[in-house]
């Protein structure tokens, strides 16, 4: 083989070289929720739970934590805190296929008022564990919270007024 221009051959085949590299270096990532924004009343020292589904739109597992954050992160639980998702099979499509149900357990504080809390439930996503690729996506439900006074009696009696009664 008798190439005249072996400067110009040899960088044609480097480009050859990097376009492969980079086409198969590219990949998507994205993470969804199903409420983008909750508006809940909850009586102070009750439990409510809901359910909120989180789905990968990437092209990759995603390895998933979910956590409260704000004003709600003291009493909010979040189960499981964390999970691997497949990513949903394209073109993206109603129902979410692969997504995951998070429970959400809420016990705000009994309180002898109206109080609001606000804050949110953030879900980061990160390339599964063994993968090339680096870095995370996150997407986050806000979360409004009205907690009424506990209606029951019960809920206002302190340690002293118990101690009163006692004597």
């Amino acid at each position: 083989m008798n190439f005249k221009n072996k400067r110009g051959f040899k960088g044609i085949l480097l480009l050859i070289v990097i376009l492969c590299l980079a086409s198969s270096v590219f990949a998507a990532v994205g993470v969804g929720l199903s409420q983008a924004k909750m508006v809940l009343q909850v009586e102070g020292g009750k439990q409510q739970e809901m359910s909120l589904l989180v789905y990968n739109t990437g092209s990759m597992p995603m390895d998933l934590k979910l956590q409260a954050n704000g004003d709600l992160a003291n009493f909010v639980k979040v189960e499981p805190a964390s999970v691997t998702i497949q990513p949903e099979p394209e073109p993206h499509a109603l129902p979410i296929k692969n997504g995951q149900i998070f429970k959400i357990t809420i016990t705000p504080p009994a309180t002898s008022e109206t109080k609001i809390y606000t804050g949110d439930i953030s879900a980061i996503g990160s390339p599964e564990a063994g993968s090339n690729f680096g870095g995370s996506v996150g997407v986050a439900a806000q979360i409004e919270l009205t907690v009424t006074p506990s209606k029951s009696l019960w809920s206002y009696l302190t340690p002293m007024h118990y101690a009163i009664i006692v004597i």
